[in-house]
């Protein structure tokens, strides 16, 4: 492929953002929501343009509500919607995405997290300053403190493979963003979380590509990868962080809290879905290379059989030879032409 592939530009009118809102799904949170929303109002401090945070609680029995009602911050207005959703339409992934529709207004910076999160203070500034920068949908970064998950001999196991293996595959997936132009040429490799946790979206970009994906879970990373479809500027900002809880006991159907359970029970436990075989990931090179405009499968659903540790395990080597040996030589040769032409 010869000639550098033009940076991602934005598929809708940029209009300068004049609010910031924020949509948070809740259910049954009443023991964590103070520090979630405390951290809310210090960040609301820190921002330039006002701040509302909607709070829609649903299918839930205890105080969440109420809390959420009597919180009081001059740099944050509280609102507060509640819905009992049908047992088998009960999930953190409809409540994110109806929370956001309610919330998304024109012009606005639309944010999400979770009800059992504390964003930094300078979590909202962060995205703020991304999305003035150019972009449509910011990804933060998040930490979860899972000592009891580590400590076991199968959470351990998972957690090193993933690790490794995860290194070398956004290594390969930040080449592929520069040939495509979804990064610039020579950036710093981003740390591709996509956590509905820690995200922002222009509300007018939100609206382009038809919102959140109607899915029970994985509809934060299936929103990137709508995005990135509909021609979105994508970008992950280290500023902006946010910590999760890491707890077992969750309130999510194929959340967080039930992925760490089933790691520290399964001897052999499965890996994050967004780990791609070797074989699919030299394809996926070989069509880039070759100019086919090639994007980065979607991390909501497995491509094939779902991968184990013992998976990434032996499959390391063959990935490291392909990338030692294929990918980035043929990347180098590429960005040193390519860096002559856009001289």
């Amino acid at each position: 492929m010869d000639g550098a592939a033009p940076i991602a530009c934005s598929a809708t009118t940029l209009h300068a953002i004049d609010h910031i809102a924020i949509a948070v799904p809740v259910r049954n949170e009443a023991a964590r929501l103070p520090k979630l929303l405390s951290a809310l109002g210090v960040a609301a401090a820190m921002a330039p343009l006002p701040v509302r945070v909607l709070m829609l609680v649903n299918n839930t029995t205890d105080a969440s509500a109420a809390i959420a009602r009597a919180f009081d911050h001059p740099a944050l207005e509280v609102q507060v919607a509640t819905v009992d959703f049908a047992p088998e339409d009960a999930s953190a992934g409809r409540a994110r995405g109806l929370a956001m529709r309610m919330a998304a207004m024109s012009r606005g910076l639309l944010m999400t997290t979770d009800a059992d999160t504390v964003p930094d203070p300078m979590w909202i500034a962060s995205a703020l300053n991304t999305g003035n920068a150019g972009a449509d949908l910011v990804c933060g970064r998040i930490a979860a403190r899972v000592p009891r998950v580590i400590a076991t001999p199968s959470g351990a196991r998972i957690t090193n493979a993933e690790r490794s293996y995860s290194l070398l595959l956004h290594e390969i997936r930040h080449r592929m963003d520069q040939v495509a132009g979804r990064q610039a040429i020579g950036s710093a490799r981003p740390h591709y979380m996509e956590s509905g946790a820690c995200m922002a979206i222009r509300a007018d970009a939100f609206i382009s590509v038809g919102g959140l994906p109607d899915l029970h879970h994985s509809e934060d990373r299936a929103m990137v990868h709508r995005a990135e479809m509909g021609g979105l500027v994508v970008r992950y900002c280290d500023a902006m962080k946010a910590r999760v809880s890491g707890r077992l006991r969750g309130r999510a159907i194929g959340g967080m809290a039930e992925c760490l359970r089933q790691r520290m029970s399964d001897a052999d436990p499965l890996a994050d879905q967004a780990m791609l075989p070797p074989e699919l990931l030299a394809k996926l090179w070989r069509d880039a290379m070759a100019g086919r405009g090639v994007m980065f499968p979607d991390r909501s659903r497995p491509h094939g059989p779902q991968m184990r540790a013992s998976d990434l395990e032996a499959a390391l080597p063959v990935l490291t030879h392909l990338f030692d040996e294929t990918i980035r030589p043929q990347f180098d040769d590429w960005q040193s032409r390519n860096r002559v032409v856009a001289a």
